[in-house]
C-alpha cells in the first residue's frame, strides 16, 4: 500500500470511529449496525468492510486512537512514578468525560478493561525500563492484574457516580485512605 492509500484508510477508520461514537448517543452499541456505521461515517460498505471484519474492530480501533493519546501524554510528561500514573490516568478520562460516560452507557467499560490490562506492561515498560519488566517477569502479571484492576474498579465507580467529583479530588481521597491507619 502506498502512502496515499495508507492516508486514505488512516482517515477512513478516523471517520468509522467517530461514526461509531456519534451512533452511541443515540443507540446502545449492540444494537448499532455496519449499515448504520456506514451511514454516519459517509463511507461505504464495502470501505468498512476493506478495513475491519465487524463494529468490534471499530471499538477497538477507538482504544487505539484513545491509548495513543494516553501513551503521548505519559511520555510526554516523564512519569515515573506510580501515584503520578494514577493521576494521569484519572485526569486523562476527566477530560475525555463524554467519551468514558458512553462507554459506560454502552456497557463497554470491561472491554475498555480487558484492552488496558492487554496494554499494562507497554506502559509499566515505559515507567521502568524493558530491564525490570524482564527482571519482574513472574510477578509482573500480578502486580499489573491488581492495579489495573483497582484503578479500573474506581473508574467504574466514577462513572457510575456520574464523574461529580474532580479527577484531583478522587485521588486526594484514595491517597489519604491508603495512608490512614483506621483503614
Amino acid at each position: 500500500m502506498n502512502r496515499t492509500n495508507s492516508r486514505i484508510a488512516d482517515n477512513s477508520r478516523q471517520r468509522f470511529a467517530e461514526a461509531l461514537f456519534e451512533l452511541m448517543k443515540v443507540y446502545h452499541y449492540n444494537e448499532i449496525t455496519v449499515t448504520q456505521l456506514s451511514q454516519e461515517a459517509e463511507l461505504s460498505r464495502k470501505t468498512f468492510y476493506r478495513l475491519f471484519e465487524d463494529k468490534d474492530e471499530v471499538l477497538q480501533q477507538l482504544f487505539d486512537i484513545l491509548f495513543a493519546e494516553f501513551f503521548l501524554e505519559l511520555k510526554e510528561r516523564g512519569i515515573r512514578h506510580y501515584w503520578d500514573l494514577v493521576a494521569l490516568y484519572f485526569d486523562f478520562w476527566e477530560r475525555r468525560r463524554d467519551k468514558l460516560l458512553l462507554f459506560g452507557k454502552n456497557d463497554l467499560l470491561s472491554r475498555m478493561f480487558d484492552y488496558v490490562y492487554r496494554n499494562a506492561e507497554k506502559i509499566f515498560t515505559a515507567l521502568r525500563t524493558s530491564e525490570k519488566t524482564k527482571e519482574y517477569a513472574k510477578p509482573l502479571p500480578f502486580l499489573l492484574a491488581y492495579s489495573v484492576g483497582g484503578m479500573h474498579s474506581m473508574l467504574i465507580k466514577w462513572v457510575e457516580s456520574g464523574m461529580n467529583i474532580p479527577s484531583s479530588e478522587l485521588i486526594k481521597q484514595l491517597k489519604e485512605g491508603y495512608r490512614s491507619p483506621e483503614l
